[in-house]
């Protein structure tokens, strides 16, 4: 071939792809994706933080937890720890009964990653239903969130596409009474005042009724004045439900405030938290500070979110 007919075909391919470059994509084109991890690296996730969390077990101490855990889980875990420290007794940790009964590993387009595990604990005879996130290509997986469900309790069936579990923006409502967001803002309104207006949209759930039983409880002793706060974190993990809704992880906060009458003191059984990290008791003002992370399911439709499991615990306290 000629020189001058290769430089014609080399121009020719040239306006060729440059054409191509200027053709609009089509609409059904995806974004690229990315899947966070395989069944093969979730047994390797599970594994690293079984063996961490029995490690700090054995020890009583919970420093190794802070290389596997962040966090509300970690805030929590460390005030279960140092209750244990100060009541000198065991905490949970044999990982020899966990059998794992489902994994959710939705696909996303940018860091952070995550991912759900349903993990039956058989000695504890609860399933923990957890969220291991990963901010970076570089950095570990750490678990996020580990509410706590009966082991009779059936979560709802997550939908689908092509084989990937699908997540919910936190703020959006779409097939739903309200969005996930939303959702724990209310819980939040609903436990700080049973009277709130938010308590009509919500289902009247075991959480509810057990945080407003403790509540009613510090409010009826004498010469004590109780108040009890409550907010709702960013809720940051939810996933699609096959019927349209919603399973969300949320973190609520709460804090007991005690002011005590002059003569007065406030104590606690000796085998509590509570006493654990308020020995002497209150005689004049303090506070304990507690997060618990819930489990909420929102029907699709509309239908009303309930709390079907939790986590929490004394996380800081303050007093004389």
């Amino acid at each position: 071939m000629k020189r001058s007919s290769r430089l014609l075909v080399a121009l020719l391919c040239a306006l060729l792809v440059l054409a191509a470059c200027g053709l609009p994509r089509e609409r059904g084109d995806a974004r690229p994706s990315t899947v966070p991890v395989d069944a093969a690296e979730v047994d390797a996730v599970l594994a690293r933080y079984e063996k961490v969390r029995d490690t700090a077990a054995e020890l009583l101490d919970p420093k190794p937890l802070s290389t596997v855990e962040s966090g509300a889980v970690l805030a929590i875990d460390t005030g279960t720890f140092e209750v244990a420290q100060r009541l000198a007794r065991a905490v949970g940790g044999d990982s020899a009964s966990d059998d794992v009964v489902r994994l959710a590993t939705p696909r996303f387009t940018a860091y952070p990653l995550w991912f759900m595990v349903e993990v039956q604990d058989r000695a504890a005879e609860v399933n923990r239903v957890q969220i291991f996130e990963r901010a970076s290509a570089v950095d570990p997986w750490f678990l996020v969130a580990s509410p706590e469900t009966l082991l009779t309790t059936q979560l709802p069936d997550l939908r689908e596409r092509d084989g990937v579990q699908l997540v919910v923006p936190p703020d959006s409502a779409t097939g739903m009474s309200m969005s996930p967001q939303d959702a724990a803002d209310r819980y939040a309104a609903v436990l700080a005042d049973p009277a709130s207006p938010a308590a009509s949209s919500l289902e009247k759930d075991d959480f509810i009724e057990q945080m407003r039983a403790a509540a009613e409880r510090n409010a009826s002793l004498e010469d004590v004045s109780f108040t009890q706060t409550w907010s709702a974190q960013e809720v940051r993990h939810v996933l699609r439900t096959a019927d349209g809704g919603a399973l969300v992880f949320a973190t609520l906060e709460r804090v007991d405030s005690y002011e005590v009458g002059e003569g007065v003191r406030v104590t606690w059984p000796d085998d509590s938290p509570q006493k654990a990290l308020l020995e002497s008791g209150l005689s004049s003002s303090g506070s304990l500070r507690y997060l618990h992370q819930v489990l909420v399911s929102i029907p699709g439709g509309s239908g009303k979110p309930r709390i079907i499991g939790q986590y929490g615990g004394v996380v800081e306290a303050e007093g004389p």
